[in-house]
């Protein structure tokens, strides 16, 4: 129980970390989106997420400390959802049912932490295909993960189903958002993605505070 009291600490701890530094790149982003590289700051509905972990902006210019600051956020959720998603036991401590849910959510965090800390390795700028795939692939994990997860909870009694299921159907809508979103070339589905993109991140770092602090209060 003291691990998964350090763990889930660990993960809340990258949480505020993640919203820190994305907002440092975001200042730090010389400029340029994917469809008008002549813009000259990091604007939020018109710029990805993945666009801070770039080598070089649309703009041209080269974005280190951008990419810097975008790749130890992801490396650092990445790595502490990984650490996290094997402390199921946690959730079902009392009652311990949901015993292949819980093991469930843990590869399925695995791989989803796995993925998320891959993504700066396929920056977007060098290799779009490679990159687009891992990040299908991390949320595609992370739908898993909120499912078996809900199951768990939801058996064991353990905080408020409604709300785990209110994240589960937000993150399976962006999951579908982004698994057809790629082919939406007109200016409107592309700012469509861009937002639920931000809306999705921010909804996750409030769920990951909530997951935690039930943990710790275990």
């Amino acid at each position: 129980m003291v691990r998964g009291y350090r763990r889930a600490g660990f993960l809340r701890y990258a949480a505020v970390q993640f919203v820190v530094l994305i907002a440092a790149a975001m200042i730090a982003y010389p400029g340029g989106t994917w469809l008008d590289p002549s813009t000259r700051r990091y604007l939020l509905t018109r710029n990805f997420l993945s666009d801070l972990g770039a080598t070089h902006a649309f703009g041209g210019e080269p974005n280190h400390v951008s990419q810097a600051l975008f790749s130890i956020a992801m490396v650092t959720l990445g790595c502490a959802l990984v650490a996290f998603a094997w402390t199921w036991r946690a959730f079902a401590y009392r009652l311990g049912k949901a015993r292949a849910a819980g093991i469930a959510s843990s590869l399925f965090g695995t791989a989803s932490g796995v993925a998320f800390a891959a993504i700066p390795a396929a920056p977007i700028d060098l290799t779009v295909p490679i990159h687009n795939s891992i990040v299908i692939a991390a949320f595609g994990a992370l739908l898993g993960y909120a499912i078996s997860l809900t199951i768990v909870m939801g058996h064991n009694r353990v905080g408020r189903f409604v709300t785990n299921l209110v994240y589960l159907v937000l993150v399976f809508s962006y999951f579908v958002l982004v698994l057809y979103g790629f082919q939406m070339h007109s200016e409107r589905g592309f700012e469509l993605l861009v937002i639920s993109q931000k809306l999705i991140a921010c909804v996750s770092m409030i769920h990951i505070v909530y997951l935690t602090t039930i943990v710790r209060r275990i």
